[in-house]
C-alpha cells in the first residue's frame, strides 16, 4: 500500500472511531454536551481533511514529502508505544512522567535531525517547515488513531488505572458525567488530538522552523569552510 493511502486509512478510521466514540459514550445532555458536541464536529473534521488531502495529495506530495510522511508514520509508532504504556502497563508516578519524558526527548532529537538535515540539502526554511508539518501529521496521525483504538476497544484498562481512579475519586462527581468509563473516555479523546493538532502539526511547524535554521546555519558554516 502506498504511504498517501495508508494515511488515507488513518483519517477515515480517525473519523469512524470518532463518531463510535460520540455514540458509545454519552455524558450528561448527550448529544448536545460540550464534550459529545466536539467529539462530532472533530470526526466531521477528520472527513473533511480526508478530503482535502485526497483531492491535493498529487500537488502536496512530492518525493521529499513522500519521505517526510513516512518518518513521520515510523515517529508515530514511538507515541504508540508511549500511549500503549500508560494505558496498559501503566507504571506509577514519578515513573510514568520520566517515561514521557524520555519518548518526548527522542522524538524531539529525531524531528530535528530530519528536518535539519533536508533543510540543510536544500539550503531552505521552507523544506524544514514543510519536513516538520508532513513528519508531525503523520506521527500525530498515528498517536491519534492509537489512542482512539485504546478508547473504543481497551477502556477497562483506562478506567482500571490506578492514576485514573484516584483522580475520579478526587473530583467528587463534579464533572460532566456520573461514569467513570465516559469521563475517561473524552479525558483520552482529548489526549488523542492534542497529539494529533498540538503535538503533531503545531510543533511540527514549530521544529520545521527551528530545525530549518539549523540546517541553513550548517550549510553555510560548511560552505565557508570549504572556500
Amino acid at each position: 500500500m502506498k504511504i498517501v493511502n495508508f494515511v488515507k486509512v488513518l483519517l477515515f478510521t480517525c473519523s469512524i472511531l470518532g463518531f463510535i466514540i460520540f455514540l458509545m459514550y454519552r455524558p450528561i445532555h448527550w448529544p448536545l454536551a460540550l464534550e459529545s458536541g466536539l467529539c462530532f464536529i472533530v470526526s466531521v473534521l477528520f472527513l473533511a481533511i480526508l478530503i482535502a488531502f485526497s483531492r491535493f495529495q498529487n500537488k502536496w506530495i512530492d518525493k521529499v514529502q513522500h519521505a517526510n510522511i513516512l518518518f513521520g508514520l515510523l515517529i508515530g509508532l514511538l507515541w504508540s508505544v508511549e500511549i500503549s504504556i500508560n494505558n496498559f502497563i501503566q507504571p506509577g508516578l514519578p515513573d510514568r512522567d520520566i517515561i514521557d519524558n524520555v519518548f518526548w526527548i527522542i522524538i524531539t532529537i529525531l524531528l530535528l535531525i530530519k528536518i535539519s538535515i533536508d533543510s540543510y540539502k536544500s539550503k531552505s526554511l521552507i523544506s524544514g517547515l514543510k519536513a516538520g508539518l508532513w513528519t508531525g501529521f503523520a506521527s500525530g496521525l498515528v498517536a491519534c488513531t492509537t489512542a482512539m483504538l485504546v478508547i473504543v476497544f481497551f477502556d477497562d484498562s483506562i478506567i482500571k488505572d490506578p492514576l485514573n481512579i484516584k483522580e475520579w475519586n478526587d473530583l467528587n462527581a463534579t464533572t460532566f458525567t456520573k461514569d467513570i468509563s465516559v469521563y475517561f473516555a473524552f479525558q483520552t479523546y482529548a489526549g488523542a488530538l492534542l497529539h494529533f493538532y498540538i503535538l503533531g502539526m503545531i510543533f511540527g511547524l514549530f521544529f520545521g522552523i527551528i530545525g530549518g535554521i539549523i540546517g541553513i546555519g550548517l550549510n553555510f558554516i560548511f560552505s565557508k569552510k570549504l572556500k
